[in-house]
């Protein structure tokens, strides 16, 4: 007996199946035509949607040449009966079999991990792994040699959800290796992660640095390239006069849509030393070229930045202007017209106060009346 169960041991290794420890497993797979998209590379791929036991759900992403043995003829992946094929990775094989029709598949799927490869994963430092994690690592082809290439990186003790999560956002050697080379060494996991995921790769601060930007810290690299801070941006914004600037400051301009577009579009208006905080005010409050056209189109032709922003802040449109005016309230300044914004003197509110017997009030005496109204009720009384 003992013999024999050496034997089923043996054999298992040799076909570099897992031992008994990690046995296959099974569930069922649905696939579209249209979840399919085209690398850079020209590789074809798509994603397929693995579930087991109805509660556990994963995507595997393949590469349509991958796909050993699939069946489907044409581009809707039409099959004339039951298709199988395999994807086989280090650290398992996935074998398929199911049906393909009008671009859409279906079926059952069989993963049996690999044996070889679960003992040099022990010998890596992963040992106990079972069916579930090996499935994982299949999915997401972490293998021996992306394993062994991380560790020579100098990264000794990955967690394993890191190394997934490393193999799923592109992080390997060569991004560790430039980034380390671009002067960002021993980052952690989660800034390379989050580097990668958000584009701050060692080409991005290659870019920076030529335009200027050493030493800048990962967050700021992050930040940066979220917003949008491209060495374009930085070269628009130097060209208008603004060199050098933190790169704080090129997030804030690039958050709120201070762009070079928007800053030219100001001088072409007579705006010509606008500071970026101006700039940034500007923005976040709505004053736009077409606001201060408008409002110049009303004979407002002198107005500052404050007075623009606070115009905005407090909803004094060309529309609230032109009510005024058609009532009799023409000419007011700015301060004035914000004045009434802030205590609601609106054209309906001066309708009413005509239509309550109020006649030729100043604007003096309509702010007081909207302060104080009881006030006013007693006199007409």
């Amino acid at each position: 007996m003992k013999t024999l169960a050496l034997a089923v041991t043996l054999l298992a290794t040799s076909l570099g199946l897992a031992p008994q420890t990690a046995p296959p497993q099974t569930g069922t797979w649905t696939a579209r035509l249209q979840d399919t998209w085209t690398r850079n590379n020209g590789e074809r791929w798509v994603s397929f949607q693995l579930e087991q036991d109805t509660s556990r759900r994963y995507g595997m992403s393949i590469a349509i040449e991958d796909l050993q043995g699939l069946g489907a003829r044409d581009e809707f992946w039409t099959s004339p009966g039951t298709v199988r094929f395999s994807v086989r990775r280090d650290a398992g094989e996935v074998d398929f079999e199911g049906t393909f029709s009008g671009g859409r598949g279906s079926g059952t799927y069989r993963f049996t991990p690999r044996g070889d490869y679960v003992q040099a994963m022990a010998k890596a430092g992963y040992r106990n792994l079972d069916t579930d994690a090996l499935f994982r690592l299949t999915l997401h082809d972490v293998s021996r040699s992306f394993v062994a290439s991380i560790q020579a990186a100098g990264y000794q003790n990955v967690e394993l959800e890191d190394l997934i999560r490393m193999r799923i956002h592109g992080v390997d050697a060569d991004y560790i290796t430039g980034l380390r080379e671009a002067g960002y060494a021993q980052l952690s996991i989660e800034d390379l992660v989050r580097t990668r995921i958000h584009g701050a790769t060692p080409a991005y601060v290659r870019e920076l640095r030529a335009s200027g930007y050493t030493g800048l810290s990962v967050e700021d690299l992050v930040r940066m390239r979220i917003h949008g801070v491209t060495p374009d941006f930085i070269r628009e914004m130097r060209d208008m006069g603004y060199a050098k600037l933190p790169a704080e400051e090129l997030v804030r301009l690039r958050i709120h849509g201070a762009t070079p577009q928007f800053i030219r579009s100001m001088r072409d208006l007579g705006f010509k030393d606008l500071g970026m905080n101006e700039a940034v005010q500007m923005r976040i409050h709505g004053v736009t070229a077409e606001f201060v056209k408008e409002l110049r189109g009303l004979g407002y032709n002198d107005l500052d930045v404050d007075d623009l922003v606070k115009m905005r802040i407090h909803g004094v449109t060309p529309q609230y202007i032109k009510e005024l005016r058609d009532l009799g309230y023409g000419g007011l300044s700015a301060d004035r017209l914000v004045q009434f914004r802030i205590h609601r003197v609106t054209a309906e509110f001066i309708r009413d106060a005509k239509a309550a017997g109020f006649k030729n009030l100043d604007a003096d005496d309509l702010v007081d009346m909207s302060i104080h109204g009881r006030r006013w009720l007693a006199k007409r009384d």
